[in-house]
């Protein structure tokens, strides 16, 4: 705590800050204390500062900046100190002070605008989210593992397809940690005949770690990332076994940059629809006591509470039990908002605390849908000696969904012992033996050197690969280098207010936002003409130029595609473009139904 303990003391001489515009929320609460029983921060470290309520009271007095009768007479100010910071960090995240908050106040949001703030304003982060967010930025992970090998958990025998119905998002830990989850999920996928693949390097960390600790100028970068190459693969689906990812992707990118084109699903859901259509087959027991933990942010934050369960009760011979916390009220796993990297000790001690709420009920097995609650909870488990087994949800599926074993063939009845053959016949028949096994040894010298000559294809196209990579790297880390030139020359912000970020965003950028906000989907990159965003469905092909026509615009027209060309320097927020985009998809719809009937 040393380095912010200095930044913070020389603020603290200048008396330097600007809360972000929290007032309502401050209003808001009545101190009632409700929320003091349900934080698992305060029941690791018993100090009123570091509840809920005490944090809400401390900023009240930031907030007048402590002018009270009392404090005028002792001569005492409110300032913003290391243990005021250190409180502010000593919180999962899990959001389990908003929903027993009966004045309403949306705690989730305030604690992650309020570590924003600390970060604007050079009062944080912690030491150990500095590095995740510097790993992030450089690797596009938070464990500093290279990109190339994102994907390599992808089981061998699963194919991978280039127009695939779903792309599947593994997200930093399945991809690096516990590869285990994501391979499982993509399996039972496949079982149900789904075609998928992955962004491969492009699936870039979603910065869920950097913005539940105040890090927010990542994630401008990677939403455009992944939403562009989500778009280009062409997917209608995007699945992700990660409620970390789920909750990031599906939500926060939509304030940075613009949700993808896809319809965005946790594993969890998926699978439930898969098996109500009869698509995935649950045919083997599984035999055990079963209770399930409620991911924060799959559960309170995004409501999904059902479909895990649906899935769990359906399983022949599993018998699901529901522990005393659940659902919106669920004890938290101890490993969100950052309070592992900072605070493992007690990030285990919650997780022992939870497994301890499995054993109350007699549950043989904990299930979740997270591999950083896996990762967490196994660990908890391991501190306090429990037997409870931490399962993620796949992992189940992966055992139950397995086509069932037919039963053993039934010995043949013993028949009168054969005669010996005639001494000509035995040897015809060694002749023939002999002769098949030397053909069978050719196949398989052939088979080897095919496969010799596609290793060294595989390590030519991996070399290549390799160094397409470094180019990209090499230009991205100039490009970033020039970027923080420009901006050392401008005046930083005054305050801090998460609503009114002012990210640049490329008039390409902003007419594809527009048009996803009045419910259109486009595909980046179409097909062998490349149209940057192509609506598919009304076959209208969108450019955002300096208004040239080309041949390529004629030639896509011949095929019956209505062509809309934008000039960039005439774009603003989008609107007036992408209600053209809405019109010409309507019309051109029309038009090619009457083209049909003919």
């Amino acid at each position: 705590m040393s380095i912010i303990s200095d930044i913070i003391q020389q603020k603290k001489k200048e008396n330097i800050f600007k809360l972000p515009r929290i007032q309502k929320e401050l209003t808001q609460c009545m101190q009632c204390g409700y929320c003091i029983d349900v934080c698992e921060a305060h029941e690791q470290t018993p100090w009123e500062s570091v509840t809920p309520r005490g944090k809400i009271y401390y900023l009240k007095q930031l907030d007048v900046k402590g002018l009270g009768a009392m404090d005028a007479l002792l001569g005492r100010k409110a300032v913003v100190d290391p243990y005021f910071v250190d409180a502010v960090y000593k919180c999962t995240g899990c959001g389990n002070c908003e929903a027993v908050c009966h004045c309403k106040i949306e705690l989730v949001k305030l604690w992650e605008d309020l570590r924003a703030w600390l970060v604007e304003n050079d009062y944080g982060p912690l030491p150990a989210h500095k590095k995740i967010a510097e790993r992030i930025e450089a690797d596009g992970n938070p464990y500093g593992e290279p990109k190339e090998k994102r994907d390599a958990w992808w089981p061998k025998e699963v194919k991978r397809v280039a127009v695939p119905d779903a792309v599947f998002f593994a997200g930093c830990t399945g991809s690096y940690r516990m590869q285990n989850i994501p391979e499982a999920g993509v399996r039972v996928l496949d079982r149900a005949g789904i075609k998928m693949n992955t962004l491969g390097s492009e699936e870039l960390c979603c910065t869920s770690p950097a913005i539940r600790t105040g890090t927010r100028d990542l994630t401008l970068e990677a939403a455009r990332t992944v939403v562009t190459k989500a778009d280009a693969i062409g997917a209608k689906d995007m699945i992700m076994t990660c409620a970390g990812c789920y909750k990031t992707v599906s939500n926060d990118y939509g304030m940075y940059y613009s949700k993808t084109g896809q319809n965005v699903y946790h594993f969890t859901q998926y699978v439930e629809d898969l098996i109500n259509e009869r698509k995935l087959p649950l045919n083997n027991e599984f035999k055990a006591k079963v209770t399930y933990h409620d991911p924060c942010h799959l559960g309170r934050h995004a409501k999904v509470y059902d479909p895990p369960r649906n899935i769990l009760k359906k399983i022949k011979g599993l018998e699901f039990v529901e522990m005393d916390r659940s659902r919106e009220l669920s004890r938290c796993c101890g490993a969100g908002g950052g309070y592992k990297s900072a605070f493992n000790d007690f990030a285990v001690n919650v997780a022992g605390d939870r497994i301890r709420d499995a054993e109350d009920v007699g549950a043989e097995i904990i299930v979740t849908a997270c591999p950083f609650c896996v990762l967490n909870l196994k660990a908890g488990a391991k501190k306090i000696g429990s037997k409870v087994k931490v399962m993620d949800i796949s992992e189940v599926l992966l055992q139950v969904t397995a086509p069932a074993e037919a039963p053993a063939a039934k010995p043949a009845p013993e028949t009168a012992a054969a005669k010996p053959a005639a001494p000509a016949a035995e040897a015809a028949k060694k002749a023939d033996e002999a002769k098949i096994a030397a053909a069978a040894e050719e196949a398989k010298k052939a088979e080897a050197a095919k496969k010799a000559e596609e290793a060294k294809k595989a390590a030519a196209a991996e070399e290549a690969k390799k160094a397409e990579a470094a180019k990209k790297a090499e230009e991205a880390k100039a490009a970033e280098e020039a970027k923080k030139a420009a901006a050392s020359d401008e005046e930083a912000d005054e305050g801090f207010e998460f609503e009114l970020m002012d990210f640049e965003m490329t008039p390409e950028d902003i007419v594809r936002r527009a048009a996803w906000n009045k419910g259109l989907r486009c595909r980046r990159d179409y097909g062998p003409e490349k149209i940057p965003f192509a609506f598919v469905k009304g076959k209208v092909a969108v450019y955002v130029t300096d208004g040239a026509r080309t041949s390529v615009h004629e030639k896509l027209e011949a095929d019956d595609w209505k062509v809309l060309i934008f000039n960039a320097a005439d774009v603003t927020d989008g609107e007036v473009e992408a209600l053209a985009i809405k019109d010409a998809v309507k019309e051109n719809l029309r038009d090619l139904k009457k083209k049909k009937k003919k």
